[in-house]
């Protein structure tokens, strides 16, 4: 009752009011930069200690001093500067220790030594301004309120220090800042009450209301200044933070290059929708997307370009899909995207059929004109999957297939595609088998002169039997071998077994062997060649390397820069399939070639064919005007040979005049063909 007196008749309202909001506004920001200062660590922590404690300490002061001020006596007032200096850097000192026991790793320890170090601060600042408070008159102090508010300050703090510690960001500000303005006002006020003057017998009373008013103003706004300083440089650190921490996670979830959802991001996203469509029965649609011919335009052109194609690629996905869709790349030329609501494979299929017709449009980067496409797979959930890990695995499976298929086109998932990999993966283990055991051997389809009829030489081909699957068709087995890394190897051991071979026939006799677009691509197949050449004794004119015009299209200045290595051992290079990839004049000019081979699509077609006849005539008019050889291979009747006879092709090889026929059974030909022309 006395406290309520104490602040109703002793003290200017206004005073007490403008002592109040100082006391929430800086018991609000107070806590905010304590809890700061204990979530930090290192010297982090003493800024932020040190900012709290200026921030704490002008706030306490500033109400102390205020409500003082507001008091209303009789007996004349003064104050003693030095004092009330001194009581200001005690609340910022003893307020920054309380703080740093505040923040010990034991709870217990940091409640009990932080709350009541900062509460005997506060009670120590009160009452060292008490001192400074210099009045004409018989003081008089009521112990029993003095001990009342050193209990009130004690339990006060370390209240606010246990909310302090405890989670809820927003509820424990406003909690905490309470209990401490609670802890402020009930010091002041208790020891207030145990306050009282009795003025002095002829000493008369000046009024001082305007002066203190004054003070209490400039005192009010210079403490603002410090707190709203501190409140300030919280909330800008907060945003500098909050933005860092928002950049950093932005980085962690999207791709650097093109900007797109990466993999983490894809994979959160693909979770989260197959939750969604447990449980509220939402569908989507997964689609794997694959470029088609990307690794050639980074080994000629660079990789800059290649990025710069890879942002584009990742700009056109976006035109392609719906808004609201995701787009993600995966890594390499390999992107993903999330369809939300597709509820059909019609719909799927449609966006895939737009995504593959956007990607094949040709595009300029830096002067250069980029042609590329795009293979699509894609699983619709639920009907292909509801966990993510099967709609990753079908829609793969689906682009494989896609791949597989020819490429710059789309697959859905089906069932029998997986009975498709399965074999896949079955003949894959099978290979790798085969080159660790060398299964491979060697046929020989003798090659002879369009004019005499004579064996001229043969062409080696490569033949596998697996032993669980029988014989494996080269047209089935190279291009598993091709992906698997194998086919240098496999190329490489046919060379070295038919060279051998070769250097055992008469003289006369030319040996041709197979080299596919992955070994010209590999910088070390002219050593290959001469080592070859080198073991078996074989006359290097006579062997002759045989490559098809897909292979220059990967890379043909490192093409070129083979081929020519190759043709300075003296051996020879012949184009293969001619007329049925990319046919350019400008390969028979730049690439060392000195045959041409008419594939056989256009031979069995003759005679009755005329367009077929008009290429064939055609290629080998062309041969002769550059000085050519021409095989014409592939013929299997009577009619075919006489045509290409007729043409003045060079030389003939197929069914008609020899199958593919081991070692052994070549050698027993060629000797028989030599008795008979000896006879």
């Amino acid at each position: 009752m006395r406290i309520v007196t104490c602040i109703v008749h002793d003290h200017n309202l206004w005073f007490v009011a403008m002592a109040a909001l100082m006391c929430v506004t800086g018991s609000l920001v107070s806590v905010t930069l304590f809890r700061r200062t204990m979530a930090e660590t290192g010297l982090a922590r003493v800024y932020w200690c040190f900012m709290s404690a200026m921030t704490a300490g002008a706030a306490t002061w500033a109400t102390h001093f205020i409500a003082m001020l507001g008091y209303q006596t009789d007996a004349p007032v003064d104050l003693d500067s030095v004092l009330t200096v001194v009581s200001a850097l005690i609340a910022t000192a003893g307020i920054g220790f309380g703080l740093v026991f505040a923040s010990l790793n034991n709870r217990r320890l940091a409640i009990v030594a932080g709350g009541a170090t900062m509460g005997l601060a506060v009670a120590a600042m009160h009452y060292v301004g008490m001192f400074a408070y210099r009045v004409e008159g018989i003081v008089h102090w009521d112990w029993r309120y003095i001990a009342a508010s050193l209990v009130i300050t004690v339990a006060g703090g370390m209240l606010a220090v246990r909310r302090l510690r405890t989670g809820g960001e927003r509820l424990m500000i406003v909690q905490a800042g309470a209990l401490l303005s609670l802890t402020i006002v009930g010091l002041h006020f208790a020891d207030m009450a145990a306050f009282s003057v009795t003025p002095l017998p002829g000493i008369s009373h000046v009024d001082d209301s305007e002066i203190f008013t004054g003070m209490a103003a400039a005192i009010g706004m210079v403490a603002l200044l410090i707190v709203g300083t501190g409140m300030s440089t919280y909330v800008i650190e907060r945003k500098t933070s909050s933005e860092s921490e928002d950049r950093i996670a932005h980085i962690a979830m999207h791709d650097s290059l093109t900007d797109l959802a990466n993999r983490h991001q894809f994979t959160d996203l693909l979770e989260a929708e197959c939750d969604k469509l447990k449980r509220y029965g939402r569908p989507f649609s997964l689609l794997m997307v694959d470029l088609d011919r990307f690794k050639p335009i980074n080994d000629t052109l660079g990789h800059p370009i290649g990025d710069a194609v890879l942002q584009r690629v990742a700009n056109r996905l976006c035109v392609a899909v719906r808004s609201g869709d995701v787009v993600a790349r995966l890594g390499g030329d390999e992107f993903a995207i999330l369809g939300f609501g597709i509820r059909d494979s019609g719909t799927a299929a449609s966006q895939a059929a737009r995504i593959v017709e956007i990607l094949s449009r040709p595009m300029i980067v830096n002067g250069h004109v980029i042609e590329l496409s795009g293979s699509v797979g894609f699983a619709v959930a639920p009907e292909h999957g509801s966990d993510p890990e099967n709609l990753i695995q079908h829609a793969d499976i689906a682009l494989y297939s896609a791949k597989r298929d020819g490429k710059r086109t789309f697959r859905m998932f089906e069932a029998s595609l997986m009975e498709d990999i399965r074999r896949r993966r079955s003949l894959e283990a099978a290979l790798r088998q085969a080159c660790m055991r060398d299964e491979f051997t060697i046929a020989y389809q003798p090659v002879f002169s369009s004019a005499s009829g004579e064996i001229s030489g043969a062409e080696a081909l490569v033949r596998w039997t697996c032993a669980e699957r029988g014989p494996v068709s080269p047209v089935e087995f190279i291009p598993v071998a091709e992906e698997l890394g194998l086919v240098s190897r496999i190329g490489a051991d046919v060379l070295r077994r038919a060279c051998k071979d070769a250097a055992s026939w008469p003289g006369g006799l030319d040996l041709a062997v197979n080299v596919s677009p992955v070994q010209l691509l590999d910088p070390r197949l002219p050593q290959t060649v001469a080592r070859a050449l080198e073991d078996s004794g074989l006359q290097p004119e006579r062997l002759e390397l045989e490559i098809t015009e897909t292979a220059l299209l990967n890379n043909d200045e490192a093409a070129l820069r083979t081929l020519t290595q190759i043709q300075e051992l003296g051996v020879r290079i012949s184009l293969d399939d001619f007329g049925t990839g990319y046919s350019s004049l400008s390969y028979l000019h730049r690439f060392p070639i000195s045959r041409i081979k008419i594939d056989k699509s256009f031979v069995q077609r003759l005679p009755d064919d005329l367009g077929s006849a008009s290429i064939v005539r055609a290629i080998a008019q062309l041969g002769e005007s550059l000085s050519m050889k021409i095989t014409a291979e592939g013929i299997e009747t009577d009619g075919q040979l006489t045509f290409i006879r007729e043409q003045g092709c060079d030389h003939v090889q197929g069914f008609l005049t020899g199958h593919p026929i081991p070692a052994e059974a070549f050698a027993d030909l060629v000797a028989r063909a030599a008795r008979v022309a000896a006879s």
